[in-house]
Order: C-alpha cells, then sequence, then structure tokens
C-alpha cells in the first residue's frame, strides 16, 4: 500500500509539471531536471533532492509541483516549518485536493490547529457539499480546543444533510466536555425525534440520564422502549439497575469523571489532561505525577484501542521516571498508529536510556522501515549497535546520519562526540577528553555513564538492573567483578552479555578466563 500511495504522489506530480500543448525545449529541460531531483529522491539521496528542487525552483519559481514534491521531502528530513511554507506556496499557485490534504497533514504534525481549520474553511467555500470538509475543519477546531467554533462547523453540516448519528454524538460529546449537559441532552432528544422508532438511538439517550444519574428520566426512555420492541432484553435488565445515585464534584474527581465518559471525544479530553502532563514534565513533582498517572490510566481504560491515550500514558511514565512503563506505553502506541514519528523517537529514546538495547535494536530497525530519512532513526540503531560492541556497523549508521544533518553546527559536533565515544570503546580507552553533555542523554544516559564507569565496579551495579540487554555494560560489569576476583559474579555478568547478542571480539576469551 505504501508503494502504491507513493507511485500515485510521482504520477500526479508528473502531471502537475507537464505544460498543456506542445513542449519548447525549455520546458523539455525542465521536465528532465524535475525527474532527476524525483529520481534522487526514490534512491533515497534526500538532502541532494532537496538542493535539486531548490535549484529548480530557483530558475522556475513558479513550478508548484517542484514546491509540492519539496514540501514532502522536508517533512521527511524533519523540517516541518520549511514543508509547510513550501505546500502552501504550491497549494495558493495551484489549489487541489492533493495539496490541501497534505498541507493539512502538516498542520495536524506541527500542532498548527487553527490554520489546520482556517485551511479547511476555504475548502468549504470553494466546495460546500464535500461533507468532509466540514468533519475535518471541526476535528480540527477540537484540536486547537475551539469547542465553539467546533460546534459550528457541525451544526452548518447539519443544515446541509439533516441530523444524523455521527453528528449528533460529535456534538453531544463536546457538550459534555463542555460541562453543558441540557445541550448535550437536547442533541440526543432531537435524534430520538429524528427517528422516534430507531431503539440504538433511545439507548443512547437512556444511557445518557443514567450517567447522569436521572433515574427517572432513564427509567421512562426504557420504558418508551419496551412500549416498541416488549422483548428488549436491554430495557428490561437496565429498568432494574437504574437508581439515582450522587454526582461527584471538584477538581480532578470531575476531570476523572469526564474522562471515563466513552461518549466525549478524546482530543477533547487530551486537551483537558495536557496541561496536566507539561506541569510534570515541568516539575518532577512526585504528587501531581501520581495525579496525572491515575487520570491517564482513566483514559486508557475508557479508550484501550486509542493510540492517543496509550501515547500520552507513556508521557506521563515517562517524565515520572519509569522507563520500562514508558516504553511498554509507546509499544503500544506504535501497534495502534505507527504513523506518528515523535512516537517512534520517544519509544527508541526510552529503550537506550533504560538500557533495553535488544529492543532498541528491534524497533530502530522496524522503524528505519517506516522512516529512513530520519536521521534520529540511525543514530538510535547506531547506539544500539555499539552498545553490544558492534561498534564497525555503528560508526556505519553514524555516518548515515552525519550526511543527513549536513549544514547543521550543532547537530554534527554530537555526532562527533559520539564517533569519539564509540572509537574510544572499541580501543577499550575511555581516558581521553569527552564533551558527555553532547551524548544521548548526557552524562546520566548510558553512553555517557559508562565513559565515566568502566571500571567502578560499584557504580555498575548501582546502574544495573534486570531488564538490563546492554552487552557493552555488562562486559565491563564483568571486567569489574574479574578484576575484584569475584569470578561468579563475572561469569554470570559476561553470560548475560553473551545473551544480549555481544559482537566483543574479547568477551569469550574473559568468559573461559572466569570458568577456569
Amino acid at each position: 500500500m505504501r508503494f502504491a500511495s507513493i507511485l500515485l504522489c510521482i504520477l500526479f506530480s508528473f502531471s502537475l509539471s507537464a505544460q498543456p500543448g506542445a513542449l519548447t525545449e525549455a520546458d523539455i529541460k525542465k521536465q528532465t531536471r524535475f525527474i532527476e531531483a524525483k529520481r534522487q529522491a526514490l534512491l533515497g539521496k534526500t538532502d541532494e533532492a532537496i538542493n535539486l528542487f531548490k535549484a529548480l525552483l530557483e530558475d522556475v519559481p513558479e513550478m508548484d509541483a517542484a514546491m509540492f514534491e519539496l514540501g514532502r521531502l522536508q517533512y521527511a528530513a524533519g523540517e516541518t516549518e520549511e514543508a509547510i511554507d513550501q505546500l502552501r506556496k504550491a497549494y495558493a499557485k495551484r489549489p487541489n485536493e492533493v495539496y490541501a490534504a497534505f498541507l493539512a497533514e502538516l498542520y495536524q504534525a506541527s500542532g498548527r490547529h487553527k490554520e489546520g481549520a482556517d485551511l479547511y474553511a476555504t475548502l468549504i467555500k470553494e466546495n460546500p457539499e464535500e461533507e468532509v470538509y466540514y468533519l475535518e475543519r471541526a476535528a480540527f477546531l477540537v484540536r486547537a480546543q475551539d469547542i465553539k467554533g467546533a460546534i459550528s462547523a457541525y451544526n452548518a453540516l447539519e443544515q446541509r444533510i439533516g441530523i444524523n448519528l455521527e453528528l449528533a454524538r460529535h456534538k453531544h460529546a463536546l457538550y459534555l466536555g463542555q460541562g453543558d449537559t441540557k445541550k448535550a441532552e437536547k442533541e440526543l432528544t432531537a435524534l430520538v425525534e429524528s427517528e422516534p422508532r430507531n431503539l440504538q438511538y433511545r439507548h443512547m439517550l437512556a444511557g445518557y440520564y443514567t450517567s447522569q444519574n436521572d433515574a427517572n428520566k432513564a427509567k421512562k426512555v426504557y420504558q418508551e422502549i419496551l412500549s416498541i420492541q416488549p422483548a428488549d432484553v436491554r430495557a428490561q435488565l437496565a429498568l432494574q439497575e437504574v437508581s439515582p445515585n450522587k454526582p461527584s464534584a471538584g477538581g480532578d474527581l470531575e476531570l476523572m469523571a469526564l474522562l471515563g465518559r466513552p461518549d466525549v471525544d478524546i482530543d477533547l479530553k487530551v486537551g483537558k489532561l495536557l496541561p496536566l502532563v507539561n506541569q510534570v514534565a515541568g516539575s518532577q513533582d512526585a504528587g501531581m505525577g501520581q495525579r496525572a498517572m491515575a487520570l491517564a490510566a482513566e483514559l486508557r481504560r475508557v479508550h484501550p484501542d486509542e493510540a492517543k491515550a496509550a501515547a500520552i500514558q507513556g508521557d506521563i511514565f515517562f517524565h515520572t521516571g519509569q522507563l520500562a512503563k514508558a516504553s511498554e506505553a509507546y509499544k503500544a502506541t506504535i501497534e495502534l498508529d505507527d504513523t506518528v514519528y515523535p512516537v517512534w523517537e520517544q519509544l527508541l529514546g526510552t529503550l537506550y536510556l533504560d538500557n533495553q538495547v535488544s529492543e532498541l535494536r528491534k524497533y530502530a530497525e522496524e522503524a528505519l522501515d517506516v522512516y529512513p530519512n530520519r536521521p534520529a532513526v540511525y543514530v538510535n540503531y547506531a547506539l544500539g549497535e555499539a552498545l553490544r560492541a558492534n561498534f564497525s556497523e555503528a560508526t556505519s549508521l553514524l555516518d548515515q546520519a552525519r550526511l543527513m544533518v549536513s549544514g547543521q553546527p550543532d547537530a554534527i559536533a554530537a555526532l562527533d562526540e559520539l564517533a569519539t565515544a564509540f572509537a574510544g570503546f572499541a580501543a577499550e580507552d575511555t581516558a581521553g577528553p569527552l564533551d558527555l553533555a553532547k551524548l544521548p542523554g548526557g552524562t546520566a544516559g548510558p553512553v555517557g555513564f559508562l565513559w565515566n564507569n568502566t571500571d567502578n565496579a560499584a557504580a555498575l551495579l548501582a546502574y544495573d538492573s534486570p531488564t538490563n540487554t546492554n552487552a557493552l555494560f555488562l562486559e565491563y560489569l564483568g571486567d569489574a567483578q574479574a578484576a575484584a576476583g569475584n569470578k561468579a559474579d563475572a561469569e554470570k555478568a559476561y553470560s548475560r552479555a553473551k545473551t544480549a547478542g555481544s559482537k566483543s571480539t574479547t568477551l569469550g576469551r574473559k568468559l573461559s578466563k572466569v570458568r577456569s
């Protein structure tokens, strides 16, 4: 499917770059340059392709197809703002659905939700019959926390197509999130009135009344259901269970109640939770972290199949120092939706910091299949290889990352420091100067920590954990234990390094020595 999508984009680009009528020699030269730039992109030479498209646009600034292709490449390279600039120019030059759809994707990826909503407002004016434009505009407005605007978008569509289940659910959920129970109720009652014999709609209304602890209204609706369909088992059972309860209120209890409602839009819930997550990240406050974890657990319980719920739980675990739990939440996120790159990068970084090196290598390899043009993926893969003493492969991966960050001095300097660390480990010489702050994770990250503690048995033991598959670390731990005369412990450490996939050329000899 991915290949088919790429092919479609290529054919679309060619069709847009072609000029009507007979081609002049200048047109043919433009097409040739366009095709060569596209060829470099398909070969994975992203930087070269970007430069070729930029040069083409300098000479042919009106070529919107080149703007589109340049924007796609810049987005793949992590240059989202530059990509947005190109797509906006391309769309202004030649408005069409392909440009608009990709521009909307960029707006969403960069959190520019208001601009995404404005884009769909323009599309609605141009094609008011297209229902999906109203829905997309409303979704952007919800993410922007402009609930009033989102409801207006749904209302505009409802005026065109009439009351239906999808719109009623969306508006009902938004009103609930705002605490406007009267309007939330009105959406469901209008839905019931639109199709009085639709039992699904009546069950939704009765369920809402039950959630609001309004047993009398719930009972009335269930009785109406049974008057239409006396054999409705759900209504029969519900009538036995409905009873008034006092609602809870106040602070986290209100938010917990909101998160617990399956009929409230998840984007609205995430928007309510994000400020607390950001506070946890900035303050590292334990009590605040406990609150956030409880709320995120409720969100995940209600939305077990939503990647957003798993991701926000992963972020909270990460910022409260629970790296193993964070990695599991990020893995779950990717299983639900593998198209959000920042989650991949967060997972790889978490696995690295938690010394889950075998998992780091596994997921870095998977990430390369999905995002072959992201330098951070290559760096994490290099870390995974270096931490199992496969230094030649690690260096090769760093070289590929270096090609992708040409022109970025800070990134190149960080890669140079990492390459120096790899070389020091390979030569078993960690006495040289190294700017540890430039390494992934700094002095507390596995590479920085090892550089400072290769022969410190006590520190190495304190840093160890049952899930540790950092083969290089385990070999150094074995070395320190062997030097202290603890052959049995050293053998265990060396054996764990071997099981973790160590490529060390000296590990076998060391194992034989402590076993003798």
